[in-house]
């Protein structure tokens, strides 16, 4: 039988490789303080993305930003609440950051060997409440062929991250009205 110092030792291992298998990856200039075109880069948001996906979700990342730094887009924060009833707005603002800079605190994974992945249809998932992201290989082939759809699906996890399940409202619901509030 292990002892607790033995235990705490790996346990400490494997938290050590979890933060070196997650790297940041920055935007290059400072935020505008007017809603940026799309597909500019002005976002100074180090997004954290699991080494084995580098650098692809660069666009989906910022693209989301620039949409969650419209007013109009965060008040879709405010159409969902979480299993305790609470607001998703109310749960960000717990956070002490706004949106987009809480995309920052969000842990982006490939989930590619992840039961849910096997779906073709599920292209991200996390758990509600969870900061981990898991990012499948069907999600990059609509990053190619939709990188604004691509972007609402970040949105979608971002907001299962603060709190919000599934069934209801259903996973496309959730996407739909990410797509009213900020954009096709």
């Amino acid at each position: 039988m292990d002892s607790i110092a033995t235990r705490c030792r790996r346990a400490l291992r494997s938290l050590a490789l979890v933060a070196l298998s997650v790297v940041p990856v920055s935007s290059s200039r400072a935020e505008s303080p007017s809603l940026p075109e799309p597909g500019a880069s002005v976002l100074a948001i180090p997004f954290f993305v699991d080494r084995k996906l580098g650098g692809t979700l660069r666009g989906s990342l910022e693209e989301a930003a620039r949409r969650l730094s419209d007013e109009k887009c965060r008040e879709v924060l405010a159409d969902f609440t979480d299993g305790a009833g609470h607001r998703l707005d109310e749960n960000l603002a717990g956070t002490g950051k706004g949106m987009p800079d809480y995309l920052g605190l969000v842990l982006f994974y490939d989930g590619s060997r992840s039961e849910p992945c096997e779906n073709e249809r599920v292209l991200a998932w996390t758990k509600p409440g969870s900061r981990a992201v898991l990012v499948c290989e069907s999600f990059f082939r609509w990053q190619r062929a939709d990188p604004g759809y691509a972007a609402n699906i970040v949105i979608h996890e971002a907001l299962h991250t603060l709190g919000l399940r599934e069934s209801p409202p259903s996973p496309g619901d959730i996407t739909k009205r990410v797509a009213e509030r900020c954009g096709r």
